[in-house]
């Protein structure tokens, strides 16, 4: 049986190098079905699958929307027709890539963990991914999803804190994103900024006496927090490192 498991993370790593999303998430689907820990390498092969199906489709329903609002300021009614037909079969692509990954985080992923690190990324991927629905679903979607994605945010952030240091690369990540769903989808300029600004001074306050790749890998993240930040606030009260 571990064998078995074996061969499929190994067939996950080949769809990664051919560029084979969609393979690699089917192959990470039925590895975590194993209802075995996965390793810090497997779990980024589980997260790179996903992301990258997610992302096209994302990417395809932010372009069917430009243009169909291109269309319909045109007027052309029977063009718009023929781009919602496809904007639906998408957005139906799309919402069901996030129900499987969230199926998998609540069904085998989260239950299996034991470590605290792992813990906050399950959560916060759950986080993630009901805020992508949250994007492009309809009135009552999108109110349902933003709920579901602030819970898991919530616990994310609280099981960090108790657990991970400020300049963990997965804290910081969360800390990161979390800001962004304040922003973009409660609409919340304050708790963004605050969010953001939290992280970067902790992070910041911490990196002395890092070593160069941990100093490296830390600053990545709270350079685009800073930015962010600068962004939201039009570059007033920012410490500029």
């Amino acid at each position: 049986m571990e064998n078995d498991r074996g061969k499929l993370i190994y067939m996950a790593t080949i769809a990664y190098l051919a560029k084979r999303y969609d393979d690699m998430t089917k192959s990470m689907r039925k590895v975590c079905e194993y209802e075995i820990e996965l390793t810090d390498v497997e779990r980024e092969l589980l997260a790179i699958g996903y992301k990258n199906v997610m992302t096209t489709k994302r990417a395809s329903l932010r372009a069917l929307s430009s243009i169909e609002e291109k269309e319909d300021s045109k007027g052309n009614k029977q063009n718009v027709k023929l781009i919602n037909k496809k904007l639906e079969i998408v957005k139906h692509e799309f919402f069901s890539v996030c129900n499987d990954i969230l199926s998998l985080i609540d069904s085998h992923l989260i239950p299996s963990t034991t470590n605290v690190e792992s813990t906050v990324y399950y959560y916060a991927m759950k986080a993630n991914y009901f805020r992508y629905m949250a994007e492009f679903g309809s009135d009552a979607e999108r109110e349902g999803a933003a709920d579901n994605s602030l819970e898991a945010y919530k616990i994310a952030m609280e099981t960090a804190e108790g657990g991970l240091s400020p300049t963990n690369m997965v804290r910081l990540g969360l800390a990161l994103n979390f800001s962004i769903f304040n922003y973009g989808i409660l609409k919340s300029t304050e708790s963004a900024c605050k969010l953001a600004k939290k992280a970067y001074d902790e992070a910041i306050s911490e990196l002395d006496g890092a070593d160069k790749q941990s100093y490296e890998d830390t600053m990545f993240i709270v350079e685009i927090l800073r930015d962010n930040i600068s962004v939201w606030t039009d570059g007033s009260n920012i410490h500029k490192r």
